[in-house]
């Protein structure tokens, strides 16, 4: 009897503990078409389909302000559809027809539905978009995703609304790295939109509260078209998420979205990106970059036209060889061969074996998927050229330009005509001229392509078989690219990190997710002595970022006038060991190596200073915490 009694008493404790379990997670469907969902982590509501109350259970904030009337637009459910060469974005609202329904316990759907007419009694077509929530048990995960019927599909989106803006920052790798609260500026059309894969650069957005917040992540591994959009209103914003079609869209009458998937955390925005770094690693396997990236202290933008051997014992004096790389732009003359023919000057054979010689890596520059519509060979590769995905007109550099020598389409690599002509011919190169490394100009280009699949592929699959077909026929090289995102990251080891000017608040979350892989360096920087003015916004990203030391030597007399200080204070803050943000810090306010009285030049004053300081605790220059002849020593070797 006491076994029996006892059994009982553990089914009844099981049942409990399996009941309360079961209530961790709950999903209730309003009359109205409201969804709640709470998990031990998190509790929201959604109305009209708008994510409109986020509480986070594990820091006891709550992210959202009370409704005010209907969801700030840019966050409500939208479709977006194409009209001849227009495409029009639709939120749905009080008109649209209201059906929801439970698809499990922990799932429900919530379907909206219109007619349509733009004024055209001919012109007519019905609209119907649902939008699934669920809670992902295993995870706690809330999971969104849409599926649309209409005529000539292209997108769409969903949002999160009434968000407290001056409780959240909005973090994006987007932008090389970026910051969105309530300091930024507002753009003139109210909103902001970041595509993937382009200026966003992985499929994550993090909203940090004060002890944690919530993030938003898409697990996609197809690359999909997507965009995430930043839409301020006062007191709040919205957050909107949209999933795209592959174009040409006259052939699309239904799109399903991405699965977007939220959760709550707490701490600070490295908890949800390392979560996401270690997905990213997962599920695309990034090379890691061999020892000589790692080792790298600097890049240097050469000089070119002409390239000049004479400037690379200058350069060895500056810095140290085995650590510096060199990126050569004008290596090849296009007066010999257009794009995508690279005829090397007559110069650069003898620059690349003087440049090994003295220990330098050297990596030069082409086009990654650029044709020259003057190239006798556009006309067999002009069909692959990329064209806007509703307009239809095709793609490129400068191509309506008269006064532009060297304008460049761009081909979708997804054409293995083209992939297989352009490797050949990087390949010749490589086996002729044994370059360490290879500039991959606008390899970030992704583009929604109206040509549709080439060859069965999209343009970012073509993309990453450009890449490896690169690696394959020159093994060993280290490919580089124009900015960084999930399609070229983990083909990629060295990336330019772009500064633009409408990211004013720089934030490191792009270099926390790729550079384990894929290390940044500067974007055609401009010099600190010539353009200080220019230089700045570079250096104060840069510093947030943690790029790569990278400055432009134009000529030799850069590295021997006297009054180019902060250049070569920037090569001796390299070649003496100095960190990254100190050597970006170089001229704003960080003393040149050695330059003890602050006059911007090190001689024999210095030496004098230190010698007065003999026995005392500043200036200590090697960092053992006293002023001694180890101190004088510093002084020499920094004398100009």
């Amino acid at each position: 009897m006491r076994k029996f009694c006892a059994k009982c008493a553990y089914i009844v404790i099981l049942q409990f503990v399996l009941v309360a379990a079961g209530l961790a997670n709950t999903l209730t469907l309003g009359e109205h078409g409201e969804v709640f969902a709470e998990t031990d982590r998190y509790r929201v509501r959604f109305e009209h389909g708008v994510l409109v109350h986020f509480h986070n259970k594990l820091t006891q904030e709550t992210y959202t302000l009370p409704p005010q009337g209907r969801s700030n637009g840019r966050s409500g459910l939208s479709i977006q559809h194409e009209e001849g060469e227009d495409d029009h974005s639709e939120l749905i609202d009080d008109t649209w027809e209201v059906a929801s329904k439970r698809l499990s316990p922990l799932s429900v759907e919530i379907a909206y539905h219109s007619d349509y007419s733009n004024y055209r009694p001919d012109y007519r077509f019905d609209k119907t978009v649902w939008i699934r929530i669920s809670i992902d048990a295993n995870t706690g995960d809330l999971v969104i995703q849409q599926h649309g019927i209409s005529k000539h599909i292209i997108s769409v989106m969903w949002g999160c609304g009434y968000l407290d803006n001056q409780q959240l920052d909005v973090i994006l790798p987007a932008s090389g790295g970026e910051i969105i609260n309530a300091a930024s500026e507002i753009p003139k059309r109210g909103f902001r939109g970041f595509e993937y894969p382009g200026r966003w650069a992985a499929q994550l957005a993090i909203l940090q509260g004060g002890g944690g917040g919530f993030f938003v992540r898409s697990t996609d591994t197809t690359f999909r078209f997507k965009a995430v959009y930043h839409a301020p209103s006062g007191e709040h914003f919205g957050m909107s998420f949209k999933t795209h079609n592959f174009a040409p869209f006259r052939d699309k009458n239904e799109i399903t979205s991405v699965e977007w998937r939220l959760n709550v955390y707490r701490g600070d925005w490295q908890v949800p990106a390392e979560i996401y770094r270690n997905w990213m690693e997962t599920a695309f396997q990034p090379k890691q970059p061999p020892a000589w990236v790692k080792d790298l202290e600097v890049v240097i933008y050469a000089p070119y036209n002409p390239m000049d051997i004479s400037i690379l014992p200058l350069f060895a004096e500056h810095v140290n060889p085995s650590t510096t790389l060199l990126y050569i732009i004008g290596w090849y003359d296009p007066s010999r061969g257009l794009e995508p023919d690279y005829v090397p000057d007559p110069e650069f054979g003898d620059y690349l074996k003087a440049a090994h010689s003295y220990g330098f890596r050297v990596m030069p520059r082409i086009t990654f998927h650029g044709c020259s519509p003057n190239s006798p060979l556009y006309p067999e590769f002009e069909k692959y050229q990329f064209r806007h995905p509703t307009r239809g007109h095709k793609l490129g550099y400068e191509l309506n330009n008269p006064t532009y020598d060297y304008p460049t389409a761009y081909i979708n690599p997804a054409a293995k005509a083209f992939r297989n002509y352009l490797v050949e011919q990087m390949k010749t190169l490589y086996e002729t001229y044994p370059i360490d490394a290879l500039h991959l100009d606008i390899n970030t280009s992704v583009d929604n392509d109206a040509n549709g699949l080439i060859d069965g592929l999209t343009a970012a699959e073509g993309n990453i078989l450009l890449h490896q077909e690169f690696a394959e026929a020159m093994p060993g090289i280290v490919l580089g690219g124009e900015g960084v995102h999930e399609v070229t990251f983990f083909n990629t080891n060295l990336a330019q990190r772009p500064r633009r000017s409408y990211n004013k608040q720089p934030h490191p979350i792009s270099s926390f997710l790729f550079s384990p892989w894929t290390i940044p360096y500067g974007f055609h920087v401009p010099n600190p002595d010539g353009e200080p003015e220019l230089y700045r916004p570079f250096q104060e990203a840069y510093i947030v970022w943690n790029v790569l030391p990278t400055i432009r030597i134009r000529a030799p007399w850069m590295l021997r006038e006297p009054h180019m200080v902060k250049t070569q204070g920037f090569l001796k803050s390299v070649r003496n060991g100095q960190s990254w943000e100190q050597t970006w810090n170089i001229d704003v306010g960080m003393d040149v190596v050695g330059d003890v009285n602050g006059d911007g030049i090190v001689n024999v004053l210095d030496l004098v200073v230190v010698a007065n300081a003999f026995g005392e605790t500043k200036p200590d220059l090697n960092g053992d915490g006293v002023v001694n002849i180890l101190d004088l020593v510093a002084v020499a070797n920094a004398f100009e």
